[in-house]
Parts: C-alpha cells; structure tokens; sequence
C-alpha cells in the first residue's frame, strides 16, 4: 500500500513538473508572438522640422515646438525658447543638411528622447560655415501630435 502511495505521489509530481515546463514554453512563446512596444516613429517629425527652418517656415516651424520649449547650443550663454527658435531662420539661412545615427528612445507613454548626428552648411551675415553635431532632443506628445520640448546641440570635431 505505501508503495502503491508513492508511486502515485512521484507520478503526480511528474505530471506536475511536466505542466509547469509546458506552461513556462507556452508563456514564452506567446511573449515572442505579442508585440514590443515600439518607441514612436519621431525621426520623420525630426526631419519636418529641419525642413520647416531650411523653408524659413515659421507657422510650421512654431506648430511642431512646444509652447514650454527650450534650446541651448555650444557657445551660447543662455537657453533659447520657442520664441528665440521661430526667429533664427531671420537670421541663419540654413543651406544644406543631412541627419543620420537616429535613436529614438520612449520614456513614457507621451515622451521620448531622440539623438541623431546632424551635417548641415549655412549662412549667416554673409558667412558661409559648416558643422557637424550631435543632437538630443527631448518630444512630447500632445494630443495626436509629437512636439519638440527641449533641444541641445553638441558639436563634433
């Protein structure tokens, strides 16, 4: 009798361990099938951006930037903001660019940080001067549209 207790306590344990091997195989299976969360697609905004202050479009340019925006780039001494933005294509006739190395990296459901490397040439007061940069930039999402919130340029030798 005891024997006959045994063997069914070892076979249920071995069904049990079976189960468990086949829940955790049906778990990760259904955990590779389910899809990632994928971080928003911002390097097309980041692009129609650029392209609003090449086309000196202020109206775009202002509508793709938050109202709390803030900026600040090597060899300035203090942020710059929407305002200051908008009205640095009266100044700065962007000439030429390309923007490469793009990762977009979520931070919440309505928030993500973008670095890209940006090469661009322009012009300003009559001089012709070429960079080469690393942006990050800081999108939110309001409402159905991303925004940009905050922006800093670092300059690459």
């Amino acid at each position: 009798m005891k024997r006959a207790l045994v063997a069914v306590a070892v076979l249920s344990l071995s069904f049990a361990s079976v189960a468990t091997a086949q829940d955790k195989q049906q778990a990760a299976k259904q955990e590779a099938v389910k899809p990632k969360t994928a971080p928003p697609p911002l390097e097309a905004d980041v692009r129609k951006l650029w392209g609003a202050f090449k086309n000196k479009d202020k109206s775009a340019l202002s509508s793709m930037l938050d109202d709390g925006f803030r900026q600040f780039e090597e060899g300035l001494s203090e942020f710059g903001d929407k305002k200051t933005e908008v009205n640095a294509v009266d100044e700065f006739e962007l000439l030429s660019y390309s923007l490469s190395d793009f990762t977009v990296k979520s931070i919440g459901p309505n928030a993500a940080v973008v670095t890209y490397i940006a090469r661009y040439e322009g012009k300003s007061g009559g001089v012709v001067s070429k960079g080469k940069s690393v942006f990050g930039e800081v999108w939110i999402r309001a409402g159905s549209e991303w925004k940009a919130l905050y922006m800093q340029e670092t300059y690459l030798k």
